[in-house]
Formats: structure tokens, C-alpha cells, sequence
């Protein structure tokens, strides 16, 4: 199952239900105009994965994860305005990092989330 099942899968959990969006950087703005439903979190193709053998005989697989949540503004909206979207944004940021670090199939854990990994969760309005 590709690994962007199991991150929609995440974001139906969050307590905003936003609508999942997968695609390219050129399909950004179309995908986000024709969804119905806002919050969104948008989902770019993921980057190579980093795969390394360790002691125990097990392997670790590294990738990065790019997302943007969406909320919906007005064409003519203020920044100062977006405050309140930016906020929301980041709170569903949090949320989703929490809930992907209990993300469970099966025996075990899907995700783990190492604190201080390249962590940046830019929210995009």
C-alpha cells in the first residue's frame, strides 16, 4: 500500500477533517480551486528514500514528507486578516504530527517522528 494511504489515513483523524490532496507543484492550485471543502492538507510527491541497514539486521527507511494545509481566504483578504487561518494551520500541523506518531498497522508503528529532524511545517494559506 503506498505510504500516501497511510498519511490520508492521518489526516482523517485530525479534529478539523480536512480534505486529503496529492499531487504535483504545477497541480497545486487547480486541486486546491476544484476542492469543495476547506481545511485541506495538500501532499507533494515524496522525496527519495533513504534506505540503511542496521546492526540488528533490520532497515530503516528515511524520507521526508512535504505537506500544506489549506485554508480557504478571499482574493482581496489582508494579511493581518490571515492571522486566524495561520494559526488554525499550525494547530492542525501539531495535531497531525501527534497523531502520526501513534499511527499504528498492524503490530507496528507506521511512523516515527524524530523531534528536531528537519521539522519544518510551513502552513500555506
Amino acid at each position: 500500500m503506498p505510504i500516501r494511504n497511510q498519511i490520508e489515513a492521518v489526516t482523517q483523524t485530525l479534529t478539523e477533517q480536512p480534505t486529503f490532496i496529492y499531487g504535483t507543484v504545477n497541480e497545486l492550485n487547480t486541486l486546491a480551486d476544484d476542492t469543495a471543502s476547506f481545511p485541506a492538507v495538500f501532499m507533494y510527491p515524496l522525496q527519495p528514500i533513504a534506505v540503511s541497514p542496521q546492526v540488528n539486521g533490520s532497515v530503516d527507511n528515511t524520507f521526508s514528507v512535504y505537506l500544506e494545509f489549506l485554508y480557504k481566504t478571499e482574493f482581496d483578504q489582508y494579511t493581518a486578516g490571515n492571522e486566524d487561518y495561520v494559526n488554525q494551520a499550525l494547530r492542525m500541523a501539531n495535531e497531525f504530527i501527534v497523531q502520526a506518531s501513534k499511527y499504528r498497522e498492524g503490530e507496528g508503528r507506521y511512523f516515527r517522528i524524530k523531534a528536531g529532524d528537519k521539522a519544518k511545517m510551513p502552513a500555506r494559506i
